[in-house]
């Protein structure tokens, strides 16, 4: 990680590891996150949104650890690696050796290690954590390709603390809904009976309350279930819904308007170079540049006089913009700019010539960049 690399620190009572993990998972983020709790250390990388590997201090969720616990190896096996390595991570490669784990299972048993510490990892109650954000990783780092949302999904379906479902779900008026393809997404991550349940209620916007209301399962288990499908996203806030659309609509009127005001400077300036050679007769000027405008083109620039030094009126673009009934306002907006533009250039070059028609191509060019 490099000095310039953001990081951010905070603690476990404000948050969850979930919702840690869920954040950094949809913002699709590469970063290292450090959780210090209980007397260990586990380290978690993210590539991209998804998880790759994780590390920790604690002795029992190590890989000779993660293989007796699983049975793939016996007591004896493990004493004899044990025996062998100096470096405990070098424990793999010692089985390997001794012929007691094949080589084609080392990387499986590798990942076993790694879902371990991360579901260990979102239980913690208490602690601290850190994120360092970073364009790459460490080197070193051992890639995996592990099922990220399924990871997580499974983590809070085995927490049994309802201090920490309550900070994830927050309030039993909390307004959720399903996000667009949350069915679609569904399959793909194996949901339980009772999970696929659930988020059957969300054909429109529920409360935490009113699904408890409804749900079969316990009140309790209703909760985790809640909070499990916001961490995988396939329930988000109702309000957030509704207002990023509202920001995506805002965003692209502001867009529009800046692009629309750039060009209204060009238009400005070719009127005013035109204006000084023939006075009066420029209105006349501009009813020739508007025939090379389209005849789909020309409904989205009804109203406008354009005798404003041949400014479009953006409130106006926009009213027509909304009544046509499209969607697609950026690409039309372009459109009729570069027709009107083209309009004044070919008009230009037919009137004063080549040299002016240059001056014209240099304006436009700065404009465009």
């Amino acid at each position: 990680m490099s000095d310039d690399d953001l990081s951010i620190q905070g603690t476990l009572a404000e948050t969850t590891v979930p919702d840690l993990f869920r954040s950094l998972a949809r913002s699709g983020e590469t970063a290292v996150v450090s959780l210090d709790a209980i007397g260990r250390n586990d380290v978690v990388y993210f590539q991209e949104g998804k998880i790759i590997y994780a590390s920790s201090t604690d002795p029992d969720v190590g890989l000779g650890e993660v293989l007796l616990r699983s049975g793939d190896i016996d007591l004896q096996q493990y004493n004899q690696a044990m025996d062998r390595i100096v470096v405990a991570r070098r424990i793999g490669t010692t089985l390997v050796e001794l012929g007691y784990l094949e080589p084609d299972d080392l990387m499986r048993a590798v990942e076993h290690q790694v879902e371990a510490i991360v579901l260990n990892a979102m239980s913690y109650r208490t602690g601290s954590y850190t994120i360092e954000f970073s364009s790459h990783l460490p080197e070193g780092i051992i890639t995996l390709h592990l099922p990220t949302d399924r990871l997580i999904l499974d983590g809070v379906r085995r927490i049994e603390y309802w201090s920490l479902i309550l900070r994830g779900i927050g309030r039993l008026d909390r307004m959720l809904e399903a996000v667009p393809g949350a069915e679609m997404k569904s399959y793909s991550l194996e949901l339980t009976d009772d999970e696929s349940h659930i988020l059957s209620y969300f054909s429109e916007p529920q409360t935490v309350e009113s699904v408890c209301a409804r749900s079969y399962t316990s009140n309790f288990l209703t909760c985790r279930t809640l909070w499990g499908l916001l961490s995988v996203n396939l329930l988000r806030d109702a309000e957030t819904g509704v207002m990023e659309e509202k920001r995506a609509a805002e965003l692209n009127e502001y867009e529009l308007e800046g692009l629309v005001e750039k060009y209204n400077s060009l238009f400005q300036s070719i009127f005013a170079l035109v204006f000084q050679k023939i006075g009066d007769h420029i209105y006349d000027f501009i009813d020739r540049v508007l025939r090379h405008v389209s005849p789909e083109t020309m409904p989205y620039l009804s109203g406008m006089s354009m005798v404003n030094e041949a400014r479009i009126d953006f409130d106006q673009l926009l009213n027509n913009l909304i009544a046509s009934g499209s969607t697609d306002h950026t690409s039309i907006v372009q459109n009729a700019l570069n027709e009107l533009l083209y309009g004044w250039i070919f008009e230009v070059k037919s009137e004063f010539g080549a040299d002016v028609e240059a001056d014209v191509m240099k304006m436009a060019e700065a404009v465009k960049r």
